[in-house]
Parts: structure tokens; C-alpha cells; sequence
């Protein structure tokens, strides 16, 4: 119980101090209330209004959204099964792959973040507020 407790704090520490871009993270608080679904996706890519040069850098990223709204999804449905103790683990596990998923986005993203436009990168942060990321 104990290592589980300590793993959760660990996660929270590292989910609170991310930033895939300067003044960019999930805030601990908001971290189980990040949601990516496809629509999200779809808004955002919508939103940002990409060049065609801007949007080679746009695959890696969508990918790898759509990678952690499936995580997201899983430990959703792992989190609702068994008692407590279970949901417990399952939210901590949840945490630490949106953690590293989160990670690979900020990675991926700064090719895409660099070529945006102020303008782009202030549409897209009114979508990811929405999304649950913090500024």
C-alpha cells in the first residue's frame, strides 16, 4: 500500500513540474481530468490552422494523442474494477503512462511548436485548455 501511495505521490510530483513547452503542463490537480478523445484532436488540428509545411510535424503528435486517449481510456476501465486497494494501483499506474506519454508528446511537439505562428499556438492553447492542460 505503501509503495503504491509513494508511486502516486512520485507521479503527481512529475505530472505537477511537466511542461511540454515553456509555461505549458498539466497542473496535479487537473491531471485525471486531462481528456483526449479524437474530437479533441480533430479541434485542435482544426484550430491551428496548419501550412503544409507545418503539417509533416502534425502526424507525430496526433499519434501520439491518440495514444494516451486510448491509456486514458484503459485505466479508465481498470480504475472501476475491484475495490479500493485496485482502483487505487490503477490510478497511479494511469498517472505514471500519462506521465511518460506526456513526456513523448513534449518531444514530438517542439518540431510542430517552433513552426507555429503566435497565432497558432494561441488557438491551439484555448484548445488544450479545454482539454484540461494548464498555462
Amino acid at each position: 500500500m505503501w509503495k503504491a501511495a509513494l508511486a502516486g505521490a512520485v507521479a503527481l510530483a512529475t505530472i505537477g513540474s511537466f511542461s511540454f513547452a515553456p509555461g505549458i503542463g498539466v497542473s496535479p490537480a487537473a491531471a485525471q481530468e486531462v481528456v483526449v478523445t479524437e474530437g479533441q484532436i480533430a479541434r485542435l488540428h482544426a484550430a491551428l490552422h496548419l501550412s503544409s509545411a507545418q503539417e509533416r510535424h502534425w502526424h507525430p503528435v496526433a499519434a501520439t494523442l491518440r495514444s494516451l486517449g486510448r491509456q486514458q481510456q484503459q485505466y479508465r476501465v481498470a480504475s472501476n474494477d475491484g475495490g479500493f486497494v485496485a482502483q487505487a494501483k490503477s490510478r497511479v499506474a494511469g498517472y505514471a503512462v500519462t506521465t511518460m506519454t506526456m513526456q513523448r508528446l513534449r518531444s514530438v511537439a517542439q518540431p510542430l511548436i517552433a513552426a507555429l505562428t503566435e497565432q497558432q499556438k494561441d488557438a491551439g492553447r484555448n484548445v488544450l485548455s479545454a482539454m484540461g492542460v494548464s498555462f
